[in-house]
């Protein structure tokens, strides 16, 4: 059983899961404190609250011609600021989850918008969060449902629906037949020249369905709902998304994992509300307490440690080459690989990975000389561990990673001390106590 009260080591390791990392202030001030007081305050969000960068969000939302450097860099920046970080955090996990990229449709504008309807659901409800992205103007064209009428239907978001959002294929509970029904339920859709999306009954298929059991009659437009509710009903469906949540922000689950069905519990008996499974998610000993040796640790995704690297830092993420060096890491914001999303756990590190690591630290190095806040904040010298690892939000560096930087340090001894403390900032943002959590 875990302590009522916060180490130091477990600020850092909770705040680097779900909130973009903790600063030396964070060690500070949440080490000796309640640990259910900082699952509050983690939980204490506010999506209407209008943020000094909404500004920038709605003129993205409006511009035709948004530029996706701006975009990257306008929501990384946002992450390393928000006042509600688990809510940024959770923002993010929903892109991977219903990812959605730029083909020009969608454009980066109609992401921009489905980003704020992430945002606003990403601790509410899964029941309103899907049937959201149902109707979502830049799913409607990723995935084809604006083209999904009479007399051509197309099964494409059907079949993600299931398999991707609600359900998962491991069992797989539902039929080619289920998602052809399904595709039916869906059509009528389309965006208009608005960048809206409207139901046309005319092109809504209106014969009655049967889905995973149950009839579905001419609904209109209110048919893509009861899809949620055939989904959501299920028993499959709470333990899939259950294992979504904890993959994404405590460890990659095995079959019968505790944690997985703790939460998977919470969200149908709180009829799935999202910010309760969380709650369940950060108060399990399962979370709190990580056994190295059943590997329940998270491998970070490569925005999280940079966010949590410029935070640390004082850096602004505005750099076109840090933004495009997330994008090499194979975290493109915006713009995924294929609908399956982001990678999750050990897919994040490669040799390719470890590469753009390297130079991101060192172009984070190169912004914090930069930054005013250097001045009165200044980094640490190359040969002090202890206080780079209170200026990283962490609580130490395990002796392979001391060996490392005192062995490079032994043999730059005759480099600049910009050139040692450059190396030194690589070596630590490359290290498994900075990238595994």
């Amino acid at each position: 059983m875990a302590s009522e009260t916060l180490t130091a080591a477990e600020v850092s390791r909770v705040l680097g899961r779900v909130a973009f990392g903790a600063t030396a202030s964070d060690l500070d001030t949440w080490t000796g404190k309640k640990y259910t007081d900082l699952v509050d305050a983690l939980l204490d969000v506010h999506p209407l609250v209008p943020l000094p960068d909404d500004a920038q969000r709605l003129m993205f939302e409006t511009n035709q011609n948004v530029n996706e450097h701006d975009a990257r860099a306008w929501w990384l920046e946002r992450m390393r600021t928000t006042p509600f970080p688990l809510l940024e955090r959770m923002t993010l996990l929903w892109h991977g989850h219903f990812a959605t990229g730029i083909r020009y449709p969608p454009t980066l504008k109609h992401l921009v918008v489905q980003n704020q309807t992430l945002r606003m659901n990403a601790l509410g409800n899964v029941r309103t969060l899907v049937e959201a992205m149902n109707v979502d103007p830049a799913m409607l064209y990723w995935l084809n449902g604006a083209e999904n009428s009479i007399p051509k239907v197309n099964e494409n978001y059907a079949r993600e629906f299931f398999e991707l959002f609600t359900l998962g294929k491991r069992p797989q509970v539902y039929t080619e037949t289920d998602i052809r029904q399904a595709a039916k339920a869906f059509s009528g859709w389309y965006v208009d020249g608005n960048d809206t999306a409207v139901f046309a009954e005319s092109r809504h298929n209106t014969k009655k369905k049967k889905i995973l059991g149950r009839t579905v009659g001419n609904l209109g437009a209110e048919e893509h709902k009861e899809l949620v509710d055939i989904a959501l009903d299920q028993p499959v469906s709470s333990l899939f998304l259950a294992y979504k949540l904890v993959a994404n922000l405590a460890y990659v689950p095995d079959t019968n994992d505790a944690l997985v069905k703790a939460v998977a519990t919470t969200l149908r008996s709180s009829e799935w509300d999202i910010a309760a499974a969380v709650r369940t998610l950060l108060l399990h000993d399962a979370f709190r307490v990580p056994v190295p040796s059943k590997e329940q640790q998270l491998v970070r995704t490569p925005v999280d440690c940079v966010v949590h690297a410029a935070k640390a830092l004082g850096v602004r993420i505005a750099d076109p080459n840090l933004v495009r060096t997330i994008g090499r890491m194979g975290h493109e914001l915006f713009d995924p690989v294929d609908v399956s999303g982001f990678a999750l756990g050990r897919d994040w590190v490669s040799p390719v990975t470890a590469l753009a690591r390297y130079e991101a630290a060192r172009t984070l190095h190169t912004l914090a000389l930069a930054e005013t806040t250097a001045l009165v904040n200044p980094l640490p010298p190359a040969e002090d561990l202890k206080g780079w690892a209170r200026r990283l939000g962490l609580t130490g560096f395990s002796m392979n990673t001391m060996n490392a930087v005192n062995s490079y340090l032994r043999t730059a001894k005759n480099a600049s001390a910009h050139d040692r403390q450059a190396g030194t900032v690589i070596l630590l943002l490359s290290s498994p106590e900075w990238v595994v959590f």
